[in-house]
């Protein structure tokens, strides 16, 4: 019996950075069916070849374009799964990302994380299955960035609950039965927290990242 192979459509603007998604997810197992230079692109890549999977870079040049193109074809096929490729921690974005209304898996990672070979591919691998996946990097520096600027106090109990097992790296099913009655209310908390501590893009320019052991204590 012939081997599925998940298919995905990939978004950069940079052709180096397409050929190389391109090459880590074929030898991840994935069949890589299109690919694009900005949203545009995206969505008709995405509408000619109904993938099971997107991963786009988050701005493609322009902003949020690749999260909005992603977020467009997700309306239109909502089981698709999409990956967020992230080179800031721009919590806007991620937000974003969590407001879709979808039922397929959604992933917001750090640009960075591609480069970790294992750790991306399985972040790709749970989000094609369905899960929803915040790259740790994500929330250790938001979590830093917020304590400095004392915003913790915004958030409500539940959401304070919610950021502590994701740095805690607590799997998205445990976090989901755990606290929420169903996938979409923790979705919408996710949104809520990112908005809520509203980190601009440019955020990681003005303090170093710190280790997750620190932000765990």
């Amino acid at each position: 019996m012939a081997r599925f192979e998940p298919s995905v459509v990939v978004a950069d603007e940079s052709p180096l950075l397409r050929a190389g998604l391109t090459a880590l997810l074929a030898r991840g197992g994935y069949q890589v069916v299109g690919d694009a230079s900005d949203g545009d692109r995206l969505v008709q890549a995405v509408t000619d070849t109904m993938p099971s999977l997107v991963v786009t870079d988050a701005r493609l040049g322009q902003v949020d374009e690749g999260i909005t193109a992603a977020l467009r074809v997700h309306e239109k096929a909502p089981e698709m799964g999409i990956v967020v490729l992230g080179a800031s921690i721009a919590t806007t974005y991620a937000a974003k990302v969590f407001a879709s209304t979808g039922t397929g898996g959604l992933g917001y990672l750090r640009k960075s994380r591609v480069g970790a070979t294992p750790h991306f591919l399985d972040a790709v691998g749970r989000v094609a299955s369905g899960e929803v996946v915040v790259d740790p990097e994500v929330i250790d520096r938001m979590r830093e960035t917020a304590r400095d600027a004392d915003v913790f106090s915004t958030l409500t109990m539940r959401e304070n609950e919610a950021l502590a097992l994701l740095a805690s790296e607590f799997p998205y099913r445990a976090i989901a039965t755990s606290l929420f009655t169903n996938r979409r209310q923790y979705e919408l908390c996710l949104g809520e927290i990112f908005l809520k501590l509203g980190l601009p893009p440019n955020v990681e320019h003005r303090r170093p990242p710190t280790p997750l052991t620190h932000m765990r204590s």
